[in-house]
């Protein structure tokens, strides 16, 4: 498949790129430690209005393609998780409520997490659940004018910091429904904070919900409908969190490829004088062509409209699978090097090991994947 891009997305990912090396590339280390960008490169990068590019005009955005979202998001993971992942937490609150929400959510709250001025999250994984929601135990029950929730959350990244989210909750007769919760309601409350080894700055946690008031306009769907607009929401965000792991991919063989040509052994380059690295470097080569080829193609689908509920299941697990072995063979080649904090594929390895269960774990991408080819 020839994979061809427009003059637009073309641009955007320019864009990004020149930030990434100019502005964030010299101060990376600091910002993956901490979390935290500073305020010039904060302001530059919230000026790209990356995330408005899959939103139409009538929510501030631009009317662009989902492709060229993630473009951007691929470029940005070369060197931090961070902001792609600023981007993608409130990704994932803005589309189910365009996607689904009333006329009054998409006008209440999508300019404010479009634009990145509000902080969103999503919330179904819970201490008992994985991606069963027969085994939800946050219970939605209705009362005068809304609905009251009580139950806890898992797992759930900007669950600390966020000022809006969609929490999924089973409801008395065994539905799921969404429900839009502002984090400074009564009854949220925001528990013990999560330390992964894949990144220390990721606001990660538990959510507690005791007698949390939605009234019925905050409703995202229809009652019952949680459970379709939890799979739809996954779906997108499966694509989304591969390009994250494209771009780790890339850049690991970008690393593997200087550290090949540049170490030597009896004064000739290691890549040039032993057939083990080069097949690794070959390898790698074909994995990340293999991912980023596919990756497109389901942003094509997207774009184009299509169902793409079992292709991101199998992005999923290629990149997963792929992504696991790019950072193993890069670790190789740079032998002991590897090891050392001062040599960017320590933390690349690191942050590959999450690929397998972010998102929905490879083992469930596989049952998805065989149900729906069978």
């Amino acid at each position: 498949m020839d994979i061809k891009f427009t003059f637009e997305e073309q641009e955007l990912q320019k864009a990004v790129q020149k930030f990434v090396a100019n502005d964030f590339m010299p101060i990376y280390r600091e910002i993956n430690k901490t979390g935290v960008m500073p305020d010039d490169v904060y302001n530059k990068f919230l000026s790209m209005g990356i995330l408005k590019t899959v939103f139409p005009e009538q929510y501030s955005g631009v009317e662009g393609t989902f492709t060229g979202f993630i473009l951007a998001i691929k470029e940005f993971a070369h060197v931090s998780f961070l902001p792609p992942l600023l981007l993608l937490e409130n990704f994932s609150l803005a589309m189910p409520i365009y996607n689904f929400g009333s006329d009054f959510l998409k006008d209440l709250y999508l300019k404010d997490l479009i634009s990145l001025k509000k902080i969103g999250a999503l919330a179904f994984t819970e201490t008992d659940t994985g991606s069963d929601p027969q085994q939800l135990k946050t219970i939605a029950k209705k009362v005068s004018d809304g609905w009251s929730l009580n139950g806890s959350k898992r797992f759930i990244t900007n669950s600390g910091i966020c000022d809006h989210i969609i929490i999924f909750a089973k409801l008395e007769d065994g539905g799921v429904a969404a429900f839009l919760v502002n984090s400074k309601d009564k009854g949220y409350i925001a528990g013990k904070r999560e330390i992964f080894m894949h990144s220390d700055a990721i606001d990660n946690g538990d959510i507690y919900l005791e007698d949390c008031f939605v009234p019925d306009n905050h409703l995202v769907g229809t009652v019952g409908q949680g459970f379709e607009i939890l799979l739809n929401a996954e779906s997108i965000n499966k694509i989304c969190f591969s390009a994250l792991f494209v771009g780790v991919g890339e850049r690991a063989l970008e690393l593997a490829v200087n550290y090949a040509n540049t170490k030597t052994h009896r004064n000739k380059p290691i890549g040039q004088k032993f057939q083990m690295i080069q097949s690794k470097i070959a390898r790698m080569a074909v994995m990340v062509e293999s991912m980023k080829a596919y990756l497109f193609h389901v942003c094509a689908k997207m774009d184009n409209k299509d169902d793409i509920f079992r292709d991101a299941a199998i992005l999923k697990l290629l990149v997963s699978e792929n992504i696991k072995q790019i950072t193993s063979d890069a670790m190789e080649i740079h032998g002991a090097y590897g090891l050392c904090e001062e040599y960017d594929i320590a933390d690349l390895y690191r942050v590959a090991i999450s690929a397998q269960v972010v998102m929905g774990c490879s083992d469930i991408q596989r049952v998805i994947i065989a149900q729906t080819t069978l």
